[in-house]
């Protein structure tokens, strides 16, 4: 009888104290396929789920490699303070000196498009030109600086959230003082240069352990969101439960001299997993605009390929926990 509880409670211990891989997300289906992978590899892991869990943060943290998946789009399935919680739970994390993979500075670029832009053009990569406006008076405002057609779309977004295509001013008057008008969750809308892809493809450009692992075209040819929107969303499209794989392509022997400023940006950024999009416009000119630190892979692309992001992804954490 002692034995037995001696047994049962070696067995907590271990529980307890086992090293694990820490997923913190707010959407259990874009996690399910990194955690099938993580399975696989027999790597011991915990789902912290930002709008489910409650961590005692006066506790002293457990160790392990904790990996922040948090999504700028959070509030679209109804967890509108999840980034708030994982920024404190972060916070918390790098106090302690805890392995985090996409901490707290990939947390600020993920939910805002301004930061973004700016860390990009500190690395001389070009993103289109954008006016960032807070209030409908300080949008219509704005119109008045483009010349050409533009598109609106949101600071704090994902999934093509707030992007809408304007030929001038008077037809952004009309949606701004009409009952379709929707404002960003933060607040900020963006005025942008609507460019139009040619060829009509975007590419993203996947990196893990801040490193190149492959690149994505993706057909624009009858959306006109992707161009330089958030693809309306490459995000929702390069969700695992898509099944359209006929729209993407990993490109073979990818070569860009964009991926060397890309590496530079993300170790500049203390970011290791991201998904960069980028277009050419008719003159050849790219332009890059959407950083993705919860990045998805299409898996009909990924088949053809036999690329697998999630299980690069999850032996990349398996990598980590054994340094610890």
């Amino acid at each position: 009888m002692h034995f037995g509880k001696y047994k049962m409670s070696m067995i907590h211990y271990f529980k307890e104290f086992i090293m694990k891989a820490y997923i913190i997300h707010e959407n259990d289906e874009w996690t399910l396929p990194l955690k099938e992978q993580l399975q696989k590899l027999s790597v011991p892991f915990e789902d912290w789920h930002m709008a489910k869990v409650n961590l005692n943060t006066a506790s002293i943290p457990p160790n392990g490699v904790f990996y922040n998946r948090m999504s700028a789009s959070s509030h679209s399935r109804g967890h509108r303070f999840a980034p708030e919680y994982t920024a404190v739970i972060l916070n918390w994390l790098s106090f302690h000196n805890r392995r985090i993979i996409n901490g707290e500075n990939a947390l600020a670029l993920e939910i805002s498009k301004s930061l973004q832009y700016k860390k990009l053009n500190e690395q001389n990569i070009k993103t289109p030109k954008s006016i960032f406006c807070s209030g409908k008076a300080n949008i219509l405002s704005a119109a008045d600086h483009f010349t050409k057609p533009f598109i609106t779309k949101h600071n704090r977004a994902g999934r093509g959230l707030g992007v809408k295509l304007f030929q001038n001013k008077i037809e952004l008057e009309k949606y701004v003082n009409g009952d379709q008008f929707e404002d960003s969750i933060d607040g900020i809308t963006i005025l942008q240069d609507y460019i139009e892809a040619d060829p009509k493809v975007v590419t993203r450009v996947e990196f893990i352990n801040s490193k190149f692992y492959y690149a994505v075209q993706v057909d624009a040819s009858d959306s006109f969101e992707l161009c330089p929107a958030d693809a309306c969303n490459v995000e929702a499209q390069f969700c695992p439960t898509n099944p359209d794989g006929n729209k993407f392509m990993i490109v073979k022997n990818y070569q860009n001299p964009l991926i060397e400023k890309y590496e530079k940006f993300l170790k500049a950024n203390h970011i290791e997993i991201a998904g960069i999009e980028y277009m050419l416009d008719k003159n050849g000119e790219s332009f890059t605009y959407d950083v993705n630190t919860n990045t998805n892979y299409n898996s009909v692309a990924e088949k053809i390929s036999g690329q697998f992001g999630m299980l690069k992804i999850a032996q990349f954490l398996k990598a980590e926990l054994e340094k610890l």
